[in-house]
């Protein structure tokens, strides 16, 4: 079935959308459309430039997006990195929560920042891939986010847009990433990608995660800032879980360079190349660290399971509340870890600006049962 290619109308948008809700696209159709949604902006290119990214399916916790890219560039490579909102922190979500840090950047601009400190990061809009970023909007609206299909030609027009020949793709495997409720099931969209990856001439590698994994603890866009701040030893916070991740981003940038800059020094030429400072960037985490947090109890002993998809949907509908696509009104620090043993009584989250019934919703998705605890997984490695 050959995909109808969309025009900037919502009919034939949503006609798009029926047709990728059905099998039997082609490796070649997807690329075509990758190719049609890049094209309806400015197209950059960087004849002499490395350029490699690391995107991601989406998912609570994951720092791939943000750290990742400063590893790139720590390995002598130039990350160029399209974006569109996340829920609830998607990278430029949570950078766009520091004062002063741009979101949206002219073509000089980009090429400007690029040639300053190797890592530009902005929003599509009405320049860059602006069918691209109309037709994810509607995607949100009409519940087509997890289509793999438009996953991957969504992913993959914004590295097209802005020249990046080498990509890195986080797949966050459960019912909270877009690629997949079970790995099996996320491993084939992960090989999807790469293929069609491969035929719009990007190298691209994927990295699965464990099922239903939280990466990290801090979850919400000032939370993410606080977890950036300590993986690249500017606040640093002694915790093996935040550390074990951290590893994990540094093998997907290690799938294109070998860091050899520092990642701090990398972040703080960034934080300046897009209008901000290292200032500003760890003013607004001391801030989101000092903050008043809520405890959330265990009620017995056992396992802890955590619905993740629950918690990231209660914090996307206050950020929805607050009506400013960068507000950040709430977040959740977890201090037990998903799938390891808990005590009647422990504290097993810690909750930024929740009121009574917000509080009680992310609650509910915190459940101890009984069993053994779990370990996670290595991290799977996956090609065209």
């Amino acid at each position: 079935m050959t995909l109808p290619l969309p025009t900037d109308d919502e009919a034939s948008l949503n006609l798009l959308i029926d047709a990728a809700r059905t099998d039997g696209h082609s490796v070649t159709d997807i690329a075509a459309l990758a190719r049609h949604l890049a094209a309806s902006g400015i197209q950059l290119a960087w004849p002499s430039v490395a350029t490699a990214d690391i995107a991601s399916t989406g998912g609570p916790g994951s720092l791939s997006t943000l750290l990742g890219p400063l590893m790139l560039v720590a390995g002598g490579l130039s990350v160029v990195k399209l974006a569109v909102p996340g829920r609830p922190a998607g990278a430029i979500d949570a950078m766009g929560t520091v004062p002063g840090y741009r979101t949206q950047l002219t073509a000089d601009d980009v090429k400007g920042v690029v040639a300053t400190c190797g890592f530009a990061h902005f929003l599509a809009d009405q320049r860059f891939a602006p069918l691209d970023a109309r037709l994810f909007a509607l995607r949100k609206r009409v519940g087509a986010v997890a289509l793999p299909m438009l996953v991957v030609a969504s992913l993959l027009s914004k590295k097209l847009a802005v020249g990046i020949t080498r990509v890195g793709l986080d797949v966050r495997v459960g019912a909270h990433g877009n690629l997949g409720v079970t790995r099996d099931l996320a491993r084939d969209n992960a090989r999807l990608f790469c293929a069609v990856a491969e035929a719009l001439g990007i190298e691209a590698v994927a990295f699965l995660s464990a099922p239903d994994e939280l990466p990290q603890p801090w979850i919400g866009r000032g939370e993410s800032l606080v977890a950036l701040a300590s993986a690249v030893g500017l606040r640093p916070i002694q915790d093996s879980w935040l550390q074990g991740h951290v590893n994990d981003c540094a093998r997907m940038a290690a799938a294109f360079s070998t860091q050899l800059d520092s990642v701090g020094e990398v972040l703080e030429r960034h934080l300046v190349g897009q209008g901000s400072s290292k200032l500003q960037f760890l003013q607004r985490v001391d801030e989101v660290r000092g903050a008043n947090r809520t405890p959330i109890y265990s009620q017995r002993t056992g396992i802890l399971e955590v619905e993740l998809a629950r918690v990231r949907d209660v914090i996307v509908e206050i950020q929805a509340d607050e009506g400013h696509v960068f507000r950040d009104p709430a977040g959740v620090q977890f201090v037990a870890r998903p799938g390891h043993a808990v005590s009647r009584g422990d504290v097993l989250a810690l909750a930024r600006g929740l009121d009574a019934d917000r509080l009680a919703a992310i609650a509910s998705a915190f459940a101890v049962t009984e069993g053994s605890p779990r370990h996670s997984s290595a991290m799977e490695i996956v090609n065209a």
